[in-house]
């Protein structure tokens, strides 16, 4: 996930360079217009991705956690008793 929140960073990152690149007239007003489109569209892919790691760790400990339990049921019974004839 960390990876992820660098992405996120070097996107903006990426964007602060460009409106300065703007102000100083290194590019035009429609390159900007293409280079945030494209920045918006990785941003979200990348929000979206975060937001499916997040609902399958999520699923995952709780799988853990009702498997464990199971098991711990299961482990802690006491055996019958024995019946003598």
């Amino acid at each position: 996930m960390k990876f992820l929140d660098y992405s996120r960073a070097s996107i903006a990152e990426t964007m602060s360079h460009c409106y300065v690149a703007l102000d100083q007239q290194d590019i035009n007003e429609a390159e900007m217009t293409k280079v945030k489109q494209q920045a918006d569209i990785v941003w979200k892919k990348v929000n979206n991705f975060i937001h499916y790691l997040s609902k399958l760790h999520a699923t995952n400990r709780s799988r853990k956690k009702m498997n464990s339990t199971n098991l711990t049921n299961k482990t802690s019974h006491k055996p019958p008793p024995e019946v003598e004839a």
